[in-house]
């Protein structure tokens, strides 16, 4: 089992005792033995003044895209301010006082989720003004590895992608944070308690760690390491299983005909993978209460699929069989007008190469070149061999 960053605490504390702290977290905040971050820094005689929670909020219960309001700790009756409600930045109501934020977050190591624009807010504000950030370093789920298009067209910035990163990014977060501070200028007095016995070659699943529930539509690691690619399905207005037992596992649609997309797919021979005909009925979120007919995903091999490419390919194919029943979601809550599919992928070109019938090996070569030069950045980063 490796050692988290929280693990380490009792190495560092000393530094931290006599100072007003802020918190950063969710229910994702836990040691390996499984207790609270706000539970372990108090008992370590940290002064806890303050905590924050990102999406979901901070005990990681409510749905995607719904605004969370601000608490009180109901035992400890520290005051919980939203980043998710009616602001995604710290205020100075919420910062006053405060000499260190600490963030303990398990992220996702996937541009989209937002946890990490959390973490990029809070730096910026408290670089302002003089706050300390810690970061108590947690794994990527996805390993070191780099895959995907990066974002840098402004136009398609958002709380699902900015600050020029690979869709799939390869940092822990305390290598992010690096990131975010000497690539964007943050000026955040930074400290990262590292972890012990992880290297970028390591998935969740190598760890010896329990799964830590991130959020709650990716209940295990594969559901994690589907969502890679599945989260895409969020631009269209087919489901991805949200509001089932197994989001980005299912796929479908009521006017979908399972077993001609499943012939279908079977022949692209895609690695890693096994695809099954699959009826569902979403109980929440897209197609509510009616039946879907789709596929089932199951990873064979973490290491040799590619959930971003096998996303494309069967959105590719779903829009060639049902040329009028696919459309692009521009109502989805973060959109706003714009397709969510290109503020999910980072730019509309692959939008457009979708549309225009292109092959998934043209479109997965469009971001190559980028791609490989975003590996380079990362390396630069790492605080991990």
């Amino acid at each position: 089992m490796i050692k988290l960053g929280v693990d380490r605490l009792s190495d560092i504390v000393e530094d931290y005792r006599d100072l007003n702290v802020g918190l950063l977290t969710n229910a994702t905040g836990i040691d390996s033995h499984l207790d609270m971050t706000i539970d372990v820094l108090l008992r370590e005689g940290i002064r806890l003044k303050k905590l924050f929670g990102p999406e979901h909020g901070i005990w990681g219960v409510v749905s995607d895209g719904v605004r969370v309001g601000h608490d009180v700790h109901p035992i400890y009756g520290i005051p919980i301010y939203s980043l998710f409600g009616e602001t995604e930045r710290p205020t100075n109501e919420m910062l006053s006082d405060l000499d260190i934020v600490f963030y303990d977050i398990q992220d996702m190591g996937l541009r989209f989720y937002t946890y990490i624009y959390s973490l990029a807010y809070m730096m910026e504000e408290c670089g302002k003004r003089g706050i300390k950030v810690v970061i108590l370093d947690r794994p990527n789920p996805l390993s070191g590895k780099v895959e995907g298009p990066v974002i840098k067209d402004e136009r398609f910035f958002s709380f699902v992608g900015g600050y020029n990163l690979a869709l799939r990014y390869g940092f822990t977060v305390g290598e992010l944070a690096r990131y975010y501070n000497e690539r964007f200028n943050m000026g955040v007095t930074l400290d990262i308690v590292k972890m012990e016995g992880w290297s970028h070659n390591m998935y969740y699943d190598d760890t010896g760690l329990f799964w830590n529930t991130p959020s709650p539509a990716i209940p295990t690691f594969e559901h994690g390491l589907l969502y890679a690619g599945m989260c895409l399905f969020e631009g269209t207005n087919i489901s991805h299983g949200r509001g089932t037992s197994h989001p980005f596992k299912y796929i479908g649609a009521p006017w979908i005909d399972e077993r001609s997309l499943l012939k279908e797919l079977r022949t692209h021979n895609h690695k890693g993978i096994a695809i099954r005909e699959r009826k569902f009925i979403p109980y929440t979120s897209r197609y509510e209460g009616e039946v879907c007919n789709g596929i089932e995903l199951f990873v064979k091999d973490k290491e040799i699929i590619s959930p971003l490419s096998l996303a494309i390919d069967i959105i590719s194919t779903i829009k060639g069989m049902y040329p009028n029943k696919f459309a692009w979601d521009t109502a989805y809550h973060e959109a706003k007008g714009r397709h969510h599919f290109d503020l999910l992928v980072g730019q509309d070109k692959i939008r457009y190469m979708i549309d225009r019938g292109e092959s998934v090996e043209e479109i997965i070569n469009s971001w190559k070149e980028e791609e490989e030069e975003f590996r380079k950045i990362v390396k630069e980063y790492w605080i991990y061999s």
